[in-house]
This record gives structure tokens, C-alpha cells and sequence, in this order.
């Protein structure tokens, strides 16, 4: 038998260690995936967490390959989005056993991209005799740009802690970084395999990866200064934020109050500190209907603040000039005497929390449906006070690259981000910190600063670099200051 033949055929031999321990390890593959988002101290196991997956699939089809890599992507969401039990039970009143099944379903829906991952590595080295160390990071990549998430998230994410190495993502974006994973992880399976098969290393399949790595880390190096540099001589706005600590439970049994409680603290912050610019209100805040037509009257209760202020609201009009009214979830600012100056009308709705999938393209669905449904949001425009320029987002847009770039497309260059948020859905979980650690990279892909606010936490300020330089507790009642830069 030729040669090249007998090597074909010693890697389709049957997998002589137990099916169940080939699942095992795809399970502890998982573990560690998930604990290093749940705590972020703990960022280095996703360089290695493909191995057990690597070595589970070793002597496997591609199809089995598939399915083992299905468990591992089961199990990384599973530990990463258990709160979403929280979230099904608690606010759609749906019984434990049908919000778990709910869950199970979302977690095999999202980890069967880790199964197609993980399915073509192995179908890369059975037809294409193509090592893991290459096929890993082109399929992470691949896969995680184009495969969609309800909570849209990478494993380049892991890394937000590493800071001379996330520098990188002004050039790559945060797939660059999956793919700095995907080859650390190739290089610790090359390390394995030589051992197992008794052969020497594949030098090429360590020199790249820790180049590439090393190359990534000199250029957060030399690039961190100049950021640090341009943020130190910026002007800056001082920004209020109030923390009320009321959820979305307490907004729907007293809004009024959950209003009032947003004045009250801020009327109190205002005394204490009279120099702050900018008061920043997170998600649906304003109790009523902001109308962005000219009938739009001044608010009593902004003007008797002070200050001019950025907040959530639901806002109404007649976008399509049909003489039906249209609602959107917004984010606005408000002048300091209670004037509408701009606003933007979130893009990105949750399914079948603020839309019914399908309702746009089919508009009998929504029809038949019924219920209070958003409008997506179309102006793509900065909020503008004065000429400071702030790139709105409103909930969880804040975890969607594409969108800050479609908006920066549109108006130009802004001077700071902003984003409001309601994460009280979520209960006193690890979604709040994962939401914002996932929102920071937008602060490195844009070199300006985020102004995040949220009603029971985490309110924060992260600076050009993607560093959390300000924040607040999680389900606590505070105040947070800041002097943000505004680049320009």
C-alpha cells in the first residue's frame, strides 16, 4: 500500500478510547470555555480549552466529529447564559420547567457553532491534510462572523483583561483575536500530538502562533502610550450618572416613581456636585411618551434640573407618514431646559420582546399577532449638544460591532459613545459584567470612551483603551462621576 495511502488510513481507525470519554472531554472543554468569561481573572484557559475537544476527535468521521463538538458548544452556554432561566420565568411568567426547556433549547442552538467549528477541523485534516493549528482559527472566524446569536458574543472576548494584547482589535476586531486563540490553542494540541504519535514537533506549527501573538503584544505596547497620551490632553465632560437600584419590576408597578427616583438622586448629586455637564439615565427611564413631532412640549421636571440629559425613552411618531403612529425605544438628550435636541431609535429589537420576527418583511404577521411591537430604529445619527457628538446605542446594541460602524458611517466621527441600558432582566447574575466587558471593546475599535448607564448596575466609564476605568456595583444604589475625554 502506498505510503500516502496507509496515512489516510490511520486516521479514519476507530477511536479506541471509550465514546464516553471522548464526551467527558468535550464537557471539560466547555468548563473551561465558560469560567473564563464568568471570571474574567481567569481569561488564559480559553488558550487551551480546545484541546480535550482535539484530542476527543482525533480518530473520529467528520459527523462524529460534529456532534462530540455539539457538546462542547452545549456546555459553554449552558454555564455562560444560565441566567437566561432567570429571564424566561421571571419576566415572561412562564413555569421552571418550560423556562429550562426554553434554555436548553437556546443552548443548543447557539453551541451548535461550536459543532460546525470543530466539524471542520476535523473534515480539514481527514480530506485536506490540514493541521488544527491552521484550521482552528479560520473556522472560529469564519463561523463566529457569520453564524447569528440571540446574544451575540466571541471568544476573543475572554481576553479584556489582557490589554497589550485587545489593542489589536483597531486593526482586526475582536475576530482577531479568535484567531490569536484559535492558533494558541492549534500550538497546545501540537505539543500533545508529537507526544502521542511519537514524533518530533512541527516547528512551523509553534513559531507562527507565538509570533503572531508576540507581534500583537509589541503593538499594544507601542500603540497604549499614544492612546493614553491623546486621552490625557483631550477636553472632557463631567458626567452625572445615578444608580436607583429599581428594576423592571418596580418600573412596571409605579413608573411614575421609578421617574421620580431618577430626579430625586440627581437633584441630590446636583447639590453636592454643581459642576457636572451631562446627567446620564439609562434605558426607558422617562415615565410617558417622548413626540418627536413639533407638538413635543418642554419637560417641567429636565428643566428643573438644570442640566442637560441624555436618557432612555419610549418616544412616538409617524415616521412613515401613513397617520398611524409608530413606537420606538429610544435614546434622547434633552437640552437643560427640558427641550428635545436629538434622538435615536434603537435598530437592533430583541426578538419577540420588542419585535415579532418577520413582522417587517410580513406585516399581516404583526397584525395577527397584536400586541405592542417596536419600530426599528433607521436614522443612524449621533446625539449633539452643542458640538460635542455622542454615538448612541440603547441596551444590548452596545455588543454589536457593526452597528457603531454603520452609524459612524452615516454622521462622521463621534466624540464619546453612549450607551443606556437595562439589565435588571438578568437578576444579580454574571450577565451584567459579561454585558459590559463585551461592550468595552467597542471603545478600542472606535479610540473613544463609553458612557454606560444602567439602572441596577454596572454603570461605567471605559476609556479609549477598553479599560473599565469607573463603575459602579451590581444591584447597589449609587452615584458615579466622571470626567470623560472627548476625542476628536
Amino acid at each position: 500500500m502506498p505510503r500516502r495511502a496507509i496515512e489516510r488510513s490511520s486516521l479514519t481507525v476507530p477511536n479506541h478510547v471509550p465514546k464516553q470519554t471522548n464526551a467527558v472531554l468535550c464537557a471539560l472543554a466547555g468548563v473551561l470555555y465558560f469560567l473564563s468569561f464568568l471570571s474574567f481573572d481567569l481569561f488564559p484557559l480559553t488558550w487551551f480549552c480546545f484541546v480535550p475537544v482535539l484530542y476527543a476527535i482525533r480518530d473520529v468521521t467528520p459527523r462524529r466529529a460534529l456532534l462530540l463538538g455539539w457538546i462542547f458548544g452545549f456546555v459553554t452556554n449552558a454555564g455562560g447564559f444560565y441566567w437566561v432561566v432567570h429571564l424566561i420565568s421571571e419576566f415572561g411568567g412562564i413555569a421552571i420547567p418550560i423556562s429550562v426547556l426554553g434554555f436548553a433549547l437556546l443552548c443548543l442552538f447557539q453551541g451548535f457553532l461550536m459543532a460546525l467549528v470543530v466539524a471542520l477541523v476535523r473534515h480539514a485534516q481527514l480530506r485536506l491534510r490540514v493541521a488544527p493549528v491552521w484550521s482552528l482559527p479560520i473556522g472560529l472566524v469564519a463561523l463566529e462572523s457569520v453564524y447569528a446569536l440571540l446574544f451575540p458574543s466571541y471568544i476573543g472576548n475572554s481576553q479584556y483583561k489582557f490589554t497589550v494584547l485587545t489593542q489589536i482589535v483597531d486593526i482586526t476586531g475582536v475576530l482577531g483575536l479568535s484567531a490569536i486563540i484559535g492558533l494558541l490553542n492549534g500550538a497546545a494540541y501540537e505539543l500533545l500530538a508529537a507526544k502521542l504519535d511519537a514524533r518530533r514537533l512541527a516547528p512551523v506549527r509553534m513559531i507562527v502562533p507565538l509570533a503572531l501573538v508576540g507581534v500583537s503584544i509589541v503593538y499594544g505596547m507601542i500603540r497604549l502610550p499614544d492612546i493614553d497620551a491623546a486621552t490625557a490632553s483631550a477636553e472632557t465632560i463631567k458626567v452625572g450618572m445615578v444608580q436607583t437600584n429599581l428594576g423592571s419590576h418596580d418600573k412596571a408597578t409605579s413608573p411614575a416613581k421609578f421617574m421620580r427616583e431618577h430626579l430625586r438622586m440627581s437633584s441630590e448629586l446636583l447639590r453636592k456636585r454643581p459642576d457636572i455637564d451631562l446627567l446620564v439615565w439609562p434605558e426607558s427611564v422617562y415615565y410617558g411618551f417622548i413626540r418627536k413631532d413639533q407638538s413635543q412640549q418642554a419637560s417641567k421636571a429636565i428643566a428643573a434640573l438644570g442640566k442637560p440629559t441624555i436618557m432612555g425613552a419610549l418616544s412616538i411618531d409617524d415616521a412613515n407618514r401613513d397617520g398611524e403612529a409608530e413606537y420606538f425605544n429610544s435614546v434622547v438628550l434633552m437640552s437643560s431646559e427640558g427641550e428635545l435636541l436629538s434622538s435615536f431609535d434603537k435598530v437592533e429589537l430583541l426578538a419577540f420582546g420588542e419585535t415579532l420576527p418577520l413582522s417587517r418583511l410580513i406585516p399581516a404577521v404583526g397584525k395577527l399577532f397584536g400586541g405592542s411591537w417596536f419600530t426599528h430604529g433607521n436614522s443612524f445619527e449621533h446625539l449633539r449638544l452643542g458640538d460635542t457628538t455622542f454615538l448612541p446605542t440603547v441596551c444590548y446594541e452596545d455588543i454589536i460591532p457593526s452597528l457603531p460602524r454603520r452609524i459612524w458611517r452615516n454622521d462622521g466621527p463621534a466624540n464619546v459613545l453612549v450607551n443606556v441600558t437595562n439589565d435588571s432582566w438578568y437578576g444579580d447574575t454574571h450577565e451584567p459584567m459579561i454585558h459590559l466587558v463585551l461592550a468595552s471593546f467597542r471603545s478600542i475599535e472606535t479610540r473613544r470612551a463609553l458612557i454606560r448607564s444602567t439602572n441596577t448596575g454596572i454603570r461605567a466609564i471605559v476609556d479609549p483603551a477598553g479599560r473599565i476605568v469607573q463603575r459602579t456595583g451590581q444591584w447597589t444604589r449609587e452615584t458615579l462621576v466622571a470626567d470623560v475625554p472627548l476625542i476628536k
